[in-house]
């Protein structure tokens, strides 16, 4: 039995008299454990990420593979949401901005 099947197995064991409370920590603690289990050494935090975000974004919108480009912020936006939708946010201004614009009357003179 695998370390990630174990630690679920112990927690619904530990959890069991309030079991029906307990059933949505125990899955957000299945998602910690899972996320732990699929973590490597060269993962980068939060903060990093963030960093390199724009990077990412401007790649992504020049049709770019920012993925190959950037892999370690490819895995950390796999892994974190919060990251994500910084990149969507960040997405959303960048096309926004690019966006042509109409334009606009001309102003009547004045008297």
């Amino acid at each position: 039995m695998s370390l990630y099947r174990r630690l679920i197995t112990a927690l619904q064991f530990l959890f069991r008299p309030g079991l029906k409370r307990a059933m949505g920590e125990i899955e957000r603690l299945k998602r910690l454990v899972h996320m732990v289990n699929d973590s490597a050494e060269d993962e980068i935090a939060c903060d990093e990420a963030y960093r390199l975000l724009d990077r990412y974004a401007d790649a992504l919108l020049r049709g770019e593979d920012a993925p190959a480009l950037l892999p370690r912020v490819k895995k950390h936006l796999e892994m974190c949401m919060d990251c994500r939708e910084e990149l969507e946010a960040l997405l959303a201004a960048l096309r926004a901005l690019r966006a042509p614009r109409a334009p606009r009357a001309p102003r009547a003179p004045a008297d």
